[in-house]
Formats: structure tokens, C-alpha cells, sequence
């Protein structure tokens, strides 16, 4: 029992260390990452002898079954890949290594105190993420900020998902104030970060995600409505008055002469050809890119050279096909509806902190691959799985 609690906390440890460092140091975040994942195999191991594996279960079968699901529908993409071995790797990739975090921490990381320590440090991690953004747009004179590390478009899927949980935790009555004000200057700093990574994607997440979740509250605090419309007035009147960003804000419906629109659109429609051609198991995970090249697929307009389709759900069904389409959509779903349908049912805040990041996901990935972002999709199976042991605990504050 003491070697279990040991390897649970060291577990913990290793978690919060590869959340806050992974965009900073890819390797070093790997390796923690693998620690980490050294510790879940023993205790795995050790909570199979003792019998309770069932019983730490209990309470998240719902969701083990339908990414269980998910799973079985992207088998077929594997074995009919035009290429067995890559797709392998990218289905190893992509839904066993980043999916353990979920896993590590409904079946381990229960101790509430241990939970919320870990948000708070990735929390700040994330502050000074945006911070180092502004600083390489208004210091360094860089076009766009990226923050610690990779494509502009990493920060910003990010901020698509931590931003709302911000929002929700301040206007919640079940959190301390100390939270409250910590996720305030958390705000602060994420909108700093959007500002300087300029992604119209984040922009059109959270214009959509941030009146859906603050509705509720806003109908119950006019003081809170109208520091809000104050706020919302302020980040319009900064737009207007502001050729570059008003420019950037107003390219989003063009299609025509913004290249990285046109040729989104471009690629989209090579999907659709993917998919008319390969359309029961698709081109096999992690073959788009070789597949689009190599096969025709590319249109001739296109302008730039894209690595991917820009799009979660084209992406996922061009290479899994529609078998893999199914999978993928029937979990996106379920956490969708079953989140909201219980926060209707209990007003609980942790259900709307899973059902509005996932939305947001969700539609930020219509114009971004997120589900390739590494570190991304590990931030957000950490914070699923963290978000539901919470409500696994009908009196849990903080």
C-alpha cells in the first residue's frame, strides 16, 4: 500500500512537470512523460494483484467504453493502411501514448489537493506561455507570438481550451476567491496571448465558447454583465482602432486573396477526393500528407506546402475512413451531450468546464489539426480525466 501511494504521488509529480515544460523542451517533457507512464504500468500492475481495479473504475466506465470504441473503429485504417507500420506508429501515437493521462488520473490520481496543485502550476505555466508571446511580437518584432515552443497555432488551440475554464471558475460560486483572483490574472495574461499570437481560429473559438458558458451566470449578476460588456466594448474599441489587427479580425470570410484561407478551402476539397477514393478505411494514420502529394490529390491552385488537411474531422477521415469517422464523432458526442446534459441536471461547474473546452475543441479543429498537437491533446486528457474525478465528488471545492 505505501509503494502504491509513493508511485501514485511520484506519478502526480511527473504529470505536472511534463504539463508545464513539454512546450518548452519537447525531450524534457518526454521524459517525464515516460516516467510518469513507468509509474501508471506498476501501479496498474500492483492494483491488478490487489483485485481493486474494477472499483477505481467505477464512475468513468461510460467514457472508457466509448473511446474503447473509438479504438476498435480506427483498427481497420491500421491494417488496410497503405502503409502498416507508419499507421501503426500513429495509432500508437496519437490514441495510446496521449490518451494516458485520462487514464493515469481516473484510475490513480484521486486526491483532489493533488489535482488542483497540478492546475495551478500549469495555470501559470500558461501565463508566462503568453507572456513570452507578446514579448517575441512587441520586443523581438516578430510577425506572431508562439510563446515556449512550436507554430503560433499550438498556443491558440490551447487558449481555446484553457480560457473558458478561466471564465467558468470566476463566475462559479463554488470556488474560493484566492482561485478566482488567480484565474483573473490568468485571463489577463490569455488575452494578452490571443492578442499576440493573432489566431483568427482562437478569435471565432472564443467569440462562439465564451457568451455560451457565461450566459448562465450573466442572467443571474447584472454586476457581472456589465463588466463584461465593459470588457467586450474595450477588446471591440482596441480592434477598431487598430489597422493591422481590424485587417487580420475582417480576413476571416476571405477565401479569395488570403492564401492561408484559400488554400484551406483548396485542401478541403481534396479530402473529399481522399475520402470518394478511400472511403470505408481510409489512406491509413499518419499517410495524409505522402497520400495528398504523391496521389493527385493536391489541387494545382493550392499555394502552400500543407502538412495536413487544417481540419480535425477531414483529417481523421481521409486517413481512418469512415469506420474511423464514426469512432471518432460518436466520443466527441458523447462528451458533448452527456457533459451538458448533466450540467442542466445539476448545475455542477465541472460539467460545464469539460462540455465548453470540448466545444472548443471542437470547432477549433475545423480550421487546425489539434488532435495532432501533442501536447495539446495531453493537456486536455489531463484535464478531462482531472475535471471528472472532480465530479465524482458531489461536495468538491476548488
Amino acid at each position: 500500500m505505501e509503494k502504491c501511494v509513493k508511485g501514485e504521488k511520484a506519478m502526480a509529480i511527473c504529470i505536472a512537470i511534463a504539463l508545464c515544460v513539454q512546450r518548452l523542451s519537447m525531450a524534457a517533457g518526454s521524459i517525464f512523460w515516460g516516467i510518469s507512464i513507468a509509474c501508471f504500468l506498476f501501479l496498474l500492475y500492483q492494483s491488478y494483484k490487489a483485485g481493486d481495479l474494477k472499483s477505481r473504475a467505477e464512475g468513468f466506465e461510460p467514457y472508457y467504453k466509448v473511446i474503447g470504441f473509438m479504438l476498435l473503429c480506427f483498427i481497420p485504417s491500421v491494417i488496410f493502411s497503405v502503409d502498416i507500420k507508419t499507421s501503426a506508429k500513429a495509432f500508437a501515437e496519437m490514441w495510446i501514448y496521449r490518451l494516458m493521462p485520462f487514464f493515469m488520473v481516473t484510475l490513480f490520481v484521486k486526491n483532489k489537493k493533488w489535482l488542483k496543485n497540478i492546475f495551478v502550476a500549469f495555470l501559470i505555466a500558461t501565463c508566462i506561455d503568453c507572456l513570452v508571446a507578446a514579448y517575441q511580437v512587441y520586443f523581438m518584432h516578430e510577425w506572431r507570438g508562439w510563446g515556449f515552443g512550436g507554430h503560433p497555432l499550438n498556443l491558440a488551440s490551447l487558449l481555446s481550451i484553457m480560457t473558458p475554464i478561466y471564465v467558468i471558475i470566476m463566475l462559479d460560486d463554488t470556488f474560493s476567491k484566492k482561485l478566482k483572483h488567480i484565474c483573473t490574472v490568468a485571463l489577463v495574461c490569455c488575452a494578452i496571448g490571443l492578442i499576440a499570437g493573432k489566431s483568427r481560429g482562437a478569435w471565432l473559438t472564443l467569440g462562439i465558447i465564451l457568451p455560451l458558458v457565461s450566459c448562465y451566470y450573466l442572467a443571474k449578476s447584472k454586476k457581472a454583465l456589465a463588466i463584461c460588456l465593459v470588457i467586450v466594448l474595450a477588446i471591440g474599441a482596441g480592434f477598431a482602432s487598430s489597422k493591422q489587427y481590424k485587417k487580420r479580425l475582417l480576413s476571416i470570410g476571405n477565401t479569395t486573396t488570403d492564401v492561408s484561407n484559400a488554400d484551406r478551402i483548396r485542401v478541403w476539397q481534396s479530402c473529399f477526393k481522399m475520402v470518394g477514393d478511400y472511403p470505408v478505411t481510409g489512406v491509413g494514420l499518419g499517410k495524409f500528407r505522402e497520400v495528398y502529394n504523391k496521389g493527385h490529390y493536391r489541387l494545382k491552385t493550392t499555394v502552400q506546402d500543407l502538412p495536413h488537411s487544417h481540419n480535425n474531422y477531414l483529417q481523421l477521415w481521409s486517413e481512418g475512413g469512415t469506420i474511423g469517422f464514426i469512432g471518432f464523432i460518436t466520443m466527441s458526442l458523447f462528451i458533448l451531450f452527456r457533459n451538458f446534459r448533466l450540467w442542466w441536471k445539476t448545475k455542477s461547474p465541472y460539467y460545464l468546464m469539460i462540455w465548453g473546452p470540448w466545444l472548443g475543441f471542437m470547432i477549433f479543429g475545423m480550421f487546425d489539426l489539434i488532435i495532432d498537437h501533442s501536447a495539446i491533446t495531453k493537456v486536455w486528457w489531463f484535464l478531462l480525466g482531472m475535471l471528472l474525478v472532480f465530479t465524482s465528488n458531489k461536495k468538491a471545492k476548488d
